[in-house]
Formats: structure tokens, C-alpha cells, sequence
């Protein structure tokens, strides 16, 4: 994860110590103040903190400067620590929030109360980036403090997208894919065999692949430049577009030896191996191309189009071994160049600290349940220092006879919070849910968590236009961080369970 370095505007509005009012006539607010940026600035080392002058009256250069500095700033916390009946200070509040910088609205209980409710009440429902609390004791804050200084840290984020917007049939990687297998299938499918060579022969065939948009992991394709304009101005986190071309360069260029080695580990650490060695070995070398691309272009998430490369010949091998082994590295592949999953994928490790799981779902309405499934997870979804995901090493699902794929072990018990962002939309559903067994099932994708939720109401509230179908888990009880994230983003929120 980026350490970007991150700077937090601090404000304090209260009243004169010798003003009647609260907490109360007399009040020393400085040892308030000392307080706070004692707490702040031992708690939260990594985040510089400018201070302000507290604000007693509407004092126009006060204001005026204090808003050039949250100007420079990646947000701003606004502490109401008391009032005495002055307009002036709610006035102040509500135009510093009205900056639109993500701002925490924080208020001592039976000291700002007046100000901070007349300020909220001011600001409310329009929109604008706060997230805010009441309470007597400055450690409650503290959740809503660290979902802000970590979101801020995913600004300047860039994801590597490899999409074509042309497709072409290379029947020679194609075909690199099956010969591995072939003997096998041979063997126990050959109809698979004669159909795929029919389809070689046919100069007009190619799989149905998407380059406008209508997948629902492609919603960027709709309008790219609008979805840029968006994903700048909401996260501040740039896509850019790479040559899938430059993957295959890569690939062959792979040293043959340190991938057997990174095959080998494989497979000894898998429970159960059921394609070749060559098979593996193929998605070894292309672990290693992956790595070194990220290496050069200084990037550590991407998203390739990896289903449409595997139908039509940019992809030499599987890639979902390859994003297994480089989640241990704290770096990510996102599925089908599904930038909403990717988007959404960062927002929660930004926050947790934990990887999700990019997957499809099924809704099981009889049991209450829902399998969340894909052909790869990371294999650290409880965080670097969790355990590490047992796995299988089994074909691919949808592909059945080809490819590698993890199929990995989730913990059962384990509470889960289910997200999605939709960057057109500027949405983000969640859900909730706890993993009660692993699936295995040949049928669809092969890494299956079943979970236990509110499925009824997912699915009357369930919205694809916005959602699609790609959903991202992680894992433990996120909703609050979540709900504190969106809204510090500016995101509207529907809860999908409830």
C-alpha cells in the first residue's frame, strides 16, 4: 500500500472563556485543545496536523486564512468544543465544510453541542464529503479519523488496464493453451478437440467477446473519458490504458528456470494438482511477466481483460495463479478489466488493510445463502500478517479441461462485508454476511465461499444497471468503516441487505 504522506486541516470552534455559555463561564478551552492534538499526534504518527486559532467569532481573515489552508490540505477536522449563542462560529463551520474537502464534523458532548447541531443541520443533504460524531470521549472518534487519513492515501493511485478495443483470433496461442491437456482431453473429451478444431478452420469465428460496454464489468467503455473525469475528481486515482502486446514480450522473455521454480512451490504447497506440470509451469512464466511489468511501470493493481484474452489469443496461459502468488507481494490482479471491482477493491484495502475478493455470486433464496465465486482469491485475505489460504490447484472453471487456478480455502465463521462501487453512478452497495463452508462444485467458477445472508432483501433490492454482477468480500466487519469511507468520498450508499 502507498505511504503517501497525508495533511489534515484542524479546526476548533468553541467560545470566549469568559463568555457565558458551554461547557460553561470560565471555561479554559486550552486544555481542550492541548488534549486533542496530543491524542492526534500520538495516534497518528504518519498524518501531519496543522492547527488553527480556535474560532470564537466570524473573524473574516481568521476565516479567509483558515480556508487557504484546508485548501492545501487532503481534508479538514472541525472539533465544536462550545458556543454561547454567537451566529458567527456556525457560520464559520458551515462555510469551511462548504470548501468541499472530505471533512469529520467531531463535537465534545455538553460543550458544542448548539454549534455543532445547528452546523450539521445547515449541511445536511447536500451533498458534501463529512462524516460525523457526538460523544464525550476523543478515542470514539478515532475510527472516523483513520478511515479518512487512510482513504486519502489511495490519491495518485494509477490502474494498469489491458482492454482491446479490436478483436482478433491468434489461434496460435490459442492452441498453446490446449496442448498441455491435449492427451487428457483426448482421451476423456475428444468431441471438446474436434469442435475447437472446427472452430479454427472457420475464418469467420470468434467468440463473443465485449469492446462498448454492455459486459457489466466494462461500464467504463460506455464513456471512458467521463469515467476518467469521475474517477479523477471522486478518488483521485487515474486508469491508464496499456498495450497487451507488451504481455506476451514479456512472457517471452521469462527465464525458464526460476519459473519452474515458482511452479514446483506450487504445487508442493497445493493440496490437490490436477493440470500438467507444463500447464502450470505456463502460468509460472506468466506470474513472472506480470511481476516484472509492474516492476517497470511502477504500478501495483491491474486489470486485464483476461477472459477476452483467453477466448482470443492474447493470453499464452491462465493468469489466476499468477495474481494468487503476486497478492502475497502486495500486488493485485482484478478480473476482466472490471474497473468498478477495481475501484472497489482498493477503496476497501485502503481501509481495512485487507484484499477483497473479486467474484460473481449466486443467490440461494431456499437457504438464505450465497456462494461468492471466481477462479482466484488472494491468498492473504486476512491481511499480511493473517494466515495464508490453503489451496488446490484445479482447472478452470468455466474452460473445465484447461488453465490453473487456485481453488482456495476460506476460513469458516468468519464475518464478511460485501461492497461495490459504481463510479458512473457514484454508488456503493453494501452487505453483510458470515462464510459458513466451501463449496466444490464443477459447475461455474471453482473458489466457492458460501455465505449466510440476508438474501430476500439483496435481491429485492438489487440493482444491475448500477451494481452489475461483480461483487467485492472482505473479510471481518467492515460495514462502519465502509459507510465512513463513502461517506468521507462523497458516495451514496445502499445497504443491499436491509
Amino acid at each position: 500500500m502507498n505511504d503517501k504522506d497525508v495533511k489534515i486541516e484542524v479546526v476548533f470552534i468553541g467560545k470566549p472563556q469568559w463568555e457565558a455559555g458551554w461547557p460553561y463561564l470560565g471555561y479554559d478551552n486550552t486544555k481542550t485543545i492541548d488534549s486533542i492534538k496530543k491524542h492526534l499526534n500520538e495516534k497518528f504518527r504518519r498524518t501531519t496536523f496543522n492547527y488553527n486559532e480556535i474560532v470564537t467569532n466570524y473573524n473574516v481573515e481568521l476565516i479567509k486564512e483558515i480556508k487557504e489552508d484546508i485548501e492545501g490540505a487532503d481534508g479538514v477536522i472541525i472539533f465544536t468544543i462550545g458556543h454561547y449563542g454567537e451566529p458567527g462560529i456556525v457560520q464559520a463551520g458551515v462555510e469551511l465544510i462548504e470548501t468541499r474537502k472530505p471533512a469529520i464534523l467531531a463535537n465534545f458532548i455538553y460543550a458544542g453541542d448548539h454549534t455543532f447541531t445547528k452546523i450539521f443541520s445547515t449541511i445536511k443533504d447536500k451533498g458534501f464529503q463529512i462524516v460525523f460524531l457526538s460523544s464525550q470521549n476523543i478515542e470514539h472518534f478515532d475510527k472516523m479519523f483513520e478511515n479518512m487519513f487512510n482513504l486519502m492515501r489511495l490519491r495518485g493511485k494509477k490502474i494498469l488496464v489491458y482492454a482491446k478495443d479490436t478483436i482478433e483470433m491468434n489461434w496460435q496461442v490459442i492452441l498453446g493453451l490446449f496442448n498441455p491437456e491435449r492427451r487428457q482431453i483426448a482421451n476423456n473429451h475428444p468431441e471438446f478437440l474436434n469442435r475447437v478444431g472446427e472452430m479454427r478452420s472457420d475464418e469467420e469465428f470468434e467468440f463473443y467477446t465485449d469492446t462498448i460496454g454492455l459486459d457489466q464489468a466494462h461500464k467504463w467503455r460506455k464513456d471512458e473519458k467521463h469515467y476518467n473525469k469521475i474517477l479523477k475528481s471522486v478518488f483521485d486515482v487515474e486508469m491508464i490504458r496499456g498495450d497487451s502486446e507488451e504481455i506476451l514480450e514479456y512472457y517471452n522473455k521469462v527465464n525458464i528456470d526460476q519459473a519452474n521454480e515458482i511452479a514446483q512451490k506450487w504445487t508442493k504447497n497445493a493440496t490437490i494438482v490436477e493440470p500438467t506440470e507444463k500447464t502450470i509451469l505456463n502460468s509460472a512464466k506468466l506470474y513472472i511477466a506480470f511481476k516484472n511489468i509492474l516492476k517497470d511501470k511502477e504500478i501495483d493493481i491491474f486489470a486485464p481483460d483476461c477472459g477476452t484474452f483467453l477466448l482470443c489469443g492474447a493470453f499464452p496461459a491462465y493468469p489466476c495463479m499468477a495474481f494468487f502468488e503476486l497478492s502475497k507481494e502486495g500486488k493485485y490482479g482484478i478480473c476482466e478489466s472490471d474497473m468498478d471491482s477495481a475501484i472497489s477493491f482498493l477503496f476497501g484495502l485502503y481501509l481495512t488493510g485487507r484484499p477483497g475478493y473479486v467474484s460473481n455470486q449466486t443467490l440461494d433464496m431456499e437457504r438464505n445463502q450465497i456462494t461468492y465465486m471466481h477462479c482466484v482469491a488472494p491468498c492473504n485475505l486476512q491481511g499480511a500478517d493473517g494466515p495464508q489460504a490453503l489451496y488446490d490447484i484445479v482447472y478452470h472453471g468455466e474452460t473445465h479441461f484447461l488453465g490453473a487456478s487456485p481453488r482456495v480455502i476460506f476460513p469458516i465463521g468468519k464475518p464478511v462485508t460485501t461492497i461495490k462501487i459504481s463510479v458512473f453512478e457514484k454508488k456503493i452497495s453494501i452487505r453483510t454476511g458470515k462464510i459458513i463452508d466451501n463449496i466444490v462444485d464443477e459447475k461455474g467458477c471453482v473458489s466457492k465461499m458460501l455465505v449466510e445472508s440476508n438474501v430476500e432483501m439483496i435481491m429485492k433490492n438489487y440493482d444491475w444497471s448500477t451494481f452489475g454482477w461483480h461483487r467485492v468480500t472482505f473479510i471481518g466487519d467492515w460495514k462502519e468503516d465502509f459507510m465512513n469511507g463513502a461517506k468521507i468520498l462523497g458516495l451514496e450508499i445502499v445497504e443491499e441487505d436491509i
